[in-house]
């Protein structure tokens, strides 16, 4: 019998294709690799009724919901990645003003392989985000999609027909096989997940090591100022806590709210919430374990003897659930991630209070801020510990936005996908610096042999960059030039 090689294996001779593939690739300019790539959205466009049904049937969310946050911000994002490519990978000169007989120029190099570990609870919009800024940068890709969306994932290896063989390659399978393709030794990696599995990529990462972009779990937070418009703020936590049935890393899991508008605020979400229709608005959450999550955290509310509002399952439907009530913030539906449609409520006193309540998890991707006075509402959400903020509007609603980087901080990751910045996470940096005037390449001052004048030369040198004031330069540039002199008309030592 021919024994099986192992999966490590496997996927090393996989990446060693794809880097063959890479190289050839990177070296296509940036624009022509953007145009290549951004073909994929006339064809997503051309086949939106068709893939919306298998997001729904594999995903379990609403038809709407399908095609609003996984089908539209992937289109646009193609489109945003064809317009910026070539601007955003030009090489970059940058001036030597201390050393100006020399040159230098930024390129950014591509990685090689990028190894991409996507989600199912947005199983399209995740994972082609990333694959696509990992190609257009100049990478070749290995997918690992979830299990739970296999058809999903098969969808985005359809929309390259085009591309050169082994460049992109999609591999199916459990997190066990996800294990050995990071093992296996890729150039990068992009994982979206929880934080548990993220800190084991991580650490797997590290033994060769790779550099790692990670999206990891969320408790946002919405946060209700004094003067807010409460019945919008009502209506943006209602949607932005219970939209894919909670299940989405950015969801409104924590509200915060000034103490002054809190018993108002709470009776406007909660008749929302009440008012959401289960068959027609939520989704079906995707796998038993999220459900056994949502169970949890409402026991241990209610063992805290919190306030619970709306709790209950109405078939295959998880009802909205407010928690609220005296020591709410110590809640696992506070601090934990429920990743279902439960959100908890505490008041605040003022920003300085909201803004520790807010950091206080150790988690950020998104928050929001609600509030009439408009730069009141800016200063708060530049004082928060999150990776964006949307000031009356559900953070969440910016993956929207193909122009804008995304991801978190603390606990919830680093690295961001979108936008330049995740165009850029596809790529390292390279200096390439020379002589301004080719063939001019003299004799350094500093190389051997070390002697006293050269020492004076340095020293001199020292004090022109350290100078102040243009004077100041001025009269450094004179003692370093006559110390040059001195040094270029004595004979060196051999």
């Amino acid at each position: 019998m021919t024994p099986v090689p192992p999966p490590q294996r496997v996927h090393a001779a996989l990446y060693a294709r794809a880097r063959d593939a890479a190289r050839l690739w990177e070296a296509r300019p940036p624009a022509e690799r953007a145009r290549i790539v951004g073909r994929a959205s006339d064809r997503l466009a051309a086949r939106v009724d068709a893939v919306a049904a298998v997001i729904v049937d594999e995903n379990g969310k609403p038809e709407v919901e399908a095609l609003g946050h996984d089908l539209l911000p992937s289109i646009q994002h193609l489109r945003t990645l064809e317009d910026r490519a070539a601007e955003v990978l030009a090489d970059r000169p940058v001036p030597l003003p201390w050393m100006p007989v020399r040159s230098a120029v930024l390129r950014r190099r591509a990685h090689g392989v990028v190894l991409v570990v996507s989600p199912w609870n947005f199983p399209l919009a995740i994972p082609l985000a990333q694959v696509a800024s990992a190609l257009v940068a100049g990478n070749a890709v290995v997918l690992k999609p979830s299990e739970i969306t296999p058809r999903c994932a098969d969808v985005i290896g359809e929309l390259f027909p085009d591309l050169p063989d082994d460049l992109l390659t999609i591999v199916h399978g459990d997190g066990a096989v996800g294990a050995a393709l990071v093992d296996a030794g890729p150039d990068k990696i992009f994982f979206t997940g929880s934080l548990q599995t993220g800190r084991a990529v991580m650490a797997a990462a590290a033994q060769h090591p790779v550099p790692v972009s990670l999206e990891l779990g969320g408790v946002d937070a919405l946060i209700v100022r004094e003067d807010a418009d409460l019945e919008l703020a009502a209506a943006a936590a209602a949607w932005g806590a219970t939209c894919n049935t909670g299940q989405v890393c950015a969801s409104v899991e924590r509200i915060l709210v000034h103490r002054a508008v809190a018993d108002d605020f709470r009776l406007r979400l909660l008749h929302k919430l009440l008012r959401i229709e289960p068959r027609t608005d939520q989704g079906r959450p995707t796998l038993d374990r999220q459900v056994a999550v949502y169970r949890a955290h409402v026991d241990d509310a209610r063992e805290r003897g919190l306030s619970v509002d709306g709790d209950g399952i109405d078939g295959d439907r998880l009802r909205p659930t407010l928690v609220s009530g005296p020591g709410t913030e110590d809640s696992l539906a506070w601090t934990d991630e429920t990743f279902g449609p439960l959100v908890a409520l505490v008041p605040f006193a003022d920003d300085d209070e909201a803004v520790a309540l807010h950091d206080g998890v150790g988690f950020g991707i998104t928050a929001s801020v609600f509030g009439r006075d408009a730069e009141a509402a800016r200063a708060l959400a530049r004082r928060l510990r999150t990776g964006a903020v949307s000031v009356n509007d559900v953070g969440a609603t910016l993956y929207g936005h193909g122009e804008l980087p995304w991801g978190g901080v603390g606990k919830s990751g680093f690295g961001r996908s979108k936008g330049d910045e995740g165009l850029l996470e596809g790529t390292w940096c390279q200096v390439i610096e020379s002589a301004r005037v080719p063939g001019i390449e003299p004799k350094k001052p500093w190389w051997y042999p070390y002697e006293s004048r050269q020492r004076d030369v340095i020293r001199r040198f020292v004090d022109v960059v350290a100078a102040r004031t243009p004077a100041a330069r001025a009269r450094a540039l004179v003692r370093m030039g006559s110390s040059a002199v001195a040094m270029f008309t004595h004979a060196p030592r051999t």
